[in-house]
């Protein structure tokens, strides 16, 4: 029910189960299932065809969680934060393996603790501490969101360049962990522009800087980021036309 039909009814909106309710449950279960058997097959593949990339456990079952928290995500499930939370901590481990400096910060530094405030914001984020719906933003916020990815970009970018011998791709690096950084704070205010981020800054190039690293897993999980973020965008502009959780 939306916050505006409640209104007119007299009901009270009401915050939203910490763990979901029943169809979030069901969803999760699925998404859960689909990931992993997404996650064999490519792991059965790179063993016949590229015995040289075949995922190790941390970056099979990092690939495996991040799957399945973005697959829940564009569907507004709320169990796509804790599902994050172990995503994240996974994917963490992987990149600073890999030399990816900037994404292991990321994942450690930012997604971890904004996982929390996200899963806080979706349950009891709107009027009255009622679960949150979704909506655009304004014109100035999107005139501070392009700013503040720009300098954050050339900021992290040339620390990365100052302190880390072993980073490598330092401002490719950055301008992917800037607009993650704004894309999920956006996300978590449910608001649609955050698939925008993710589509392009994010995803897109996320895929290419994978690809250059050798972490092909990542880079083939971040093509199906990308064609469910087009779904994401889809289903959070009518959500906000609705004015729907």
């Amino acid at each position: 029910m939306t916050t505006d039909v409640s209104a007119a009814l007299g009901v009270r909106a009401q915050p939203a189960p910490w763990f979901g309710r029943t169809w979030e449950h069901r969803q999760a279960a699925i998404a859960l299932t689909g990931s992993i058997v997404a996650g064999l097959l490519y792991r059965q593949g790179t063993i016949v065809f590229s015995p040289d990339f075949v995922p190790g456990p941390v970056e099979f079952w990092g690939t495996v969680t991040s799957l399945w928290s973005v697959w829940i995500t564009q569907r507004r499930n709320v169990l796509a934060m804790p599902a994050g939370i172990v995503s994240v901590a996974l994917m963490g481990m992987f990149f600073l393996d890999i030399g990816l400096l900037g994404q292991a910060a990321l994942h450690w530094g930012y997604y971890l603790p904004i996982q929390f405030w996200a899963w806080h914001q979706w349950t009891r984020g709107g009027e009255d501490a009622s679960e949150l719906t979704v909506t655009r933003l304004t014109g100035r916020q999107l005139a501070i969101t392009v700013a503040a990815m720009a300098g954050f970009t050339l900021v992290f970018g040339w620390l990365l360049d100052a302190g880390w011998d072993s980073a490598v791709h330092t401002y490719w690096d950055a301008s992917i962990v800037a607009a993650s950084v704004v894309a999920m704070v956006l996300l978590s205010r449910k608001k649609p522009e955050s698939w925008w981020l993710w589509i392009g800054p994010v995803n897109v190039s996320a895929i290419g800087l994978y690809l250059s690293t050798g972490a092909r897993m990542f880079a083939a999980l971040y093509v199906l980021f990308l064609v469910m973020a087009f779904f994401g965008l889809a289903k959070w502009h009518r959500a906000a036309r609705e004015g729907v959780a």
